[in-house]
């Protein structure tokens, strides 16, 4: 049961980072509208950089939106094998819960204290969710039999 909760966050959080990707491509297709990029070099110009041009600000968060919208369709997959008790995709998204703590503790320097709060709980519940003796039991028995000794 514990792990189905871990399953149904790991779906949570892809809907979130996909919404999040979409987002970042729409701004950066706002960007590269014209009224926006002299405001866009304005605000680097006035930030002290001179040397990237708008074109660059814009295809960096166009890409940020394609990376973001990855990560959430590699947690779908990761949550259906998890579901299905591999181990390995309890490690590979165990990996992706320490980067999104470490976006969580990102928000701390930004003063979203709200935000990097809920991200650093909700991934110390999910961890505890694939990481407790019920869960372990699961994938270890799914391990097993899927690997005769």
């Amino acid at each position: 049961m514990t792990l189905t909760i871990a399953v149904v966050l790991q779906w949570i959080a892809a809907l979130l980072a996909l919404l999040l990707g979409l987002q970042l491509v729409t701004a950066a297709f706002e960007l590269s509208a014209s009224e926006t990029e002299s405001a866009v070099d304005k605000v680097l110009v006035a930030q002290g950089i001179t040397d990237v041009p708008q074109s660059r600000v814009v295809l960096a968060v166009f890409m940020a939106g394609i990376i973001v919208m990855a990560i959430a369709f590699l947690r779908v997959v990761l949550a259906l094998y998890l579901a299905r008790g591999r181990g390995w995709a309890r490690t590979l998204i165990t990996v992706l819960v320490a980067l999104s703590m470490l976006a969580g503790v990102a928000y701390l320097f930004q003063a979203a204290f709200w935000q990097a709060g809920a991200i650093i709980v909700l991934d110390l519940v999910v961890l505890w969710l694939m990481f407790n003796p019920a869960s372990s039991a699961f994938i270890a028995d799914r391990s097993g039999s899927q690997n005769p000794a």
